[in-house]
């Protein structure tokens, strides 16, 4: 199969799918195109992945390719340069980016979901929510601007994600409440005294935009200075914190009533050179079964998260 690897073009994205050493694995077998400099935003220089077999080429050679692999979602402007009934494997989530789907539809494009692909205990297989979690309670800290020993940190859930934050948090002594189910439903209690909150729980789709956990009025509850970090913030901006929305990696953070919030699109990104290794080894598993089988033949836990045009 021929595959293109695209390079994240995002303003403040450095991080790269696949790294030369996953490369090595794919091209006894496979002819693999790495876009120029793709790379670089980590360290990795465009003589490495050539050492490693693939190919070096330009942005519309990698997605002539009936295959393109990317970490973040592709915006219309990518998408007019893949051919059609080609495929793109990289996160979607299409729930949330309903505009996407019909892009897809618009232009004809297959997609695979990084995010969608289980193992046989429905646990995501390319993933960094743990990593998630702990990069986003570090720019809280690094937000609040005071040592960190000396926060109240209140967590709102207990996932992989928030487990990353209340590590992250405890790593640097600060004080950590973790907020139950029956806490979150009570947060006028509990959110007196709180320097930072964080909000790590899975809100369903159905509630979204409906209910809020935490209200605009409930901002003057916390502490001067108080910071809000949502580590699940969707794109379409519909978290249990009513004053949220989504941010950016180039432009993370804002403030209502005084209270800094943040709640980044893209926490990984913070660590481009360790998610990137992370993602590489992750995404070599799945994209040698896609290549070596063909779209055609995909295995049943890739074919749940495959979008096919038509369908």
């Amino acid at each position: 199969m021929k595959i293109g690897i695209a390079r994240e073009d995002r303003k403040g994205e450095n991080r790269v799918v696949m790294q030369p050493s996953e490369i090595r694995s794919l091209t006894g077998k496979h002819q693999v195109l790495v876009e120029k400099d793709a790379g670089l935003g980590v360290g990795i220089e465009n003589k490495l992945y050539e050492r490693a077999g693939a190919r070096i080429a330009s942005k519309k050679d990698v997605y002539a390719c009936p295959l393109v692999v990317k970490i973040k979602e592709p915006i219309e402007s990518e998408l007019k340069l893949m051919r059609p009934d080609s495929a793109i494997l990289s996160m979607l989530h299409l729930r949330s980016r309903p505009h996407l789907a019909k892009l897809l539809q618009k232009y004809k494009i297959n997609a695979i979901a990084m995010e969608g692909i289980r193992d046989q205990f429905g646990t995501r297989m390319i993933e960094a929510l743990h990593e998630t979690g702990y990069l986003g309670m570090l720019k809280g800290f690094e937000l609040w601007g005071k040592d960190p020993s000396k926060a109240v940190v209140k967590v709102m859930g207990y996932g992989n994600i928030a487990q990353g934050a209340i590590q992250a948090a405890a790593r640097k002594f600060a004080k950590v409440m973790v907020l139950n189910k029956r806490d979150v439903n009570e947060m006028e209690k509990h959110i007196p005294g709180t320097d930072i909150l964080v909000d790590g729980i899975y809100w369903p789709y159905h509630l979204r935009g409906k209910v809020y956990l935490v209200k605009k009025n409930m901002l003057k509850l916390l502490k001067p200075g108080a910071v809000i970090v949502d580590l699940v913030a969707n794109p379409a901006g519909k978290s249990p914190i009513e004053t949220v929305r989504p941010t950016t990696l180039s432009d993370i953070s804002y403030k209502v009533d005084g209270v800094i919030h943040t709640a980044c699109w893209g926490w990984p990104g913070l660590d481009p050179v360790n998610i990137s290794k992370r993602y590489s080894i992750q995404v070599l598993t799945i994209l040698t079964k896609i290549a070596n089988k063909g779209l055609n033949d995909l295995p049943d836990f890739i074919k749940s998260a495959y979008y096919e045009v038509g369908k």
